[in-house]
């Protein structure tokens, strides 16, 4: 990680940027007629946002190159007022965000304390934010939107993907057809991770470290995106994208899934002990089936038959951290309490948020010294 080398002001927290982005209509790639080929961009932040990019050893230039592309421009401002997440067609290093101006509004609030808090802890678990940009095609709307890290980018193949918010009421995706593309949530993770103690210690002090930054920012309804690589000996396919379908949540998905000795330790298999491991890539671990209790919680303790644990890659962080507990998630908040146990819903205040958060995740990752 390169240090930011330019200093900032506090102007620099609340400067733009204005101009044209003029595509050319009779270029090598032929436009069909009325294609609109002029956008004004506007960047918020520039130098800001420059020094976070250098922070990940993003250049400037390739970033404007993957970013400012007419197919991408052409596809955000179709989406109007939609919401809408693209991942970048060049550059998978990005995921590109449409966002309502009042999420603008919290995010450049807290620009100058995120920075900050980036600055201070570099393995920070929060989502990276590399870009704020309005668009609007000629004679057109203007949209918002944010350019992100892609917490998914790798070499590996990602077989499960979770969005754990740490509540219960309506987090599951109900009865679907398995596709690997499909994000689960809460009620449908079956599973715990078994780390090594010192590297579970790691993740769950940055947790918390993120989590206070954001309870003093004022946030909720934020998640941790899980992504599931499943270690294997064979694939059965040459892309390593084979699949079952006979369960929901067949995990390992078919018998040739590598399984591993219980008597084994995570250390044996990865050098946790060095200190410039990244937190939330490439982590590896021992995922154990974990039926939920009663309460549709995940137990602190190994349940009688549990299956044998198989090796992951887990790649996980703090997303959609743009939500602030305002009237709407207040009323929101009284309306569910009148319907479902208040300790169930996503509705709560920051602090609440928070701590619950933190209690899910610890149950989540899980040290083999408690479970084994």
């Amino acid at each position: 990680m390169e240090l930011a080398e330019t200093e900032l002001s506090v102007l620099d927290f609340n400067s733009t940027n204005s101009t044209w982005v003029r595509f050319p209509k009779h270029g090598p790639q032929r436009l069909p007629p009325g294609t609109i080929t002029d956008f004004e961009w506007k960047d918020y932040c520039p130098l800001v946002f420059r020094n976070l990019q250098q922070l990940d050893n993003i250049s400037y230039a390739e970033y404007m190159v993957s970013i400012c592309r007419h197919e991408t421009l052409r596809e955000l401002s179709s989406q109007g007022k939609n919401s809408c997440l693209l991942s970048s067609p060049h550059d998978h290093r990005f995921v590109i965000k449409t966002i309502r101006k009042s999420e603008m509004k919290v995010l450049l609030e807290m620009l100058p304390n995120y920075y900050d808090h980036v600055l201070t802890y570099g393995n920070t678990l929060l989502i990276k934010f590399y870009g704020i940009h309005v668009v609007r095609p000629a004679g057109g709307y203007k949209v918002h939107f944010v350019v992100m890290r892609n917490l998914l980018q790798s070499g590996l193949y990602i077989h499960r993907r979770f969005d754990l918010k740490g509540s219960s009421q309506g987090r599951s995706v109900g009865k679907v057809v398995i596709d690997e593309s499909k994000t689960f949530k809460d009620l449908d993770l079956e599973l715990c991770f078994l780390l090594d103690p010192i590297t579970r210690h790691r993740i769950l002090t940055q947790v918390k470290n993120d989590c206070e930054f954001l309870e003093a920012a004022g946030i909720m309804d934020y998640s941790l995106l899980l992504g599931i690589h499943i270690e294997a000996s064979s694939r059965g396919s040459a892309n390593g994208q084979s699949r079952s379908r006979s369960s929901r949540f067949s995990l390992p998905p078919d018998p040739s899934w590598k399984q591993v000795d219980p008597e084994s330790s995570v250390s044996d298999h990865q050098h946790y002990y060095e200190p410039d491991v990244k937190l939330g890539f490439e982590i590896s671990a021992r995922a154990v089936h974990m039926p939920r209790n009663g309460t549709g919680g995940l137990p602190l303790h190994k349940p009688y038959g549990i299956k044998e644990p198989f090796n992951v890659k887990l790649f996980f962080g703090i997303i959609d951290i743009l939500q602030g507990y305002n009237v709407k998630k207040r009323i929101e908040h009284m309306y569910k309490s009148l319907h479902y146990d208040s300790r169930s819903i996503s509705a709560v205040n920051p602090k609440v948020y928070s701590t619950r958060f933190q209690d899910f995740l610890c149950k989540v990752f899980q040290s083999e010294e408690q479970i084994l």
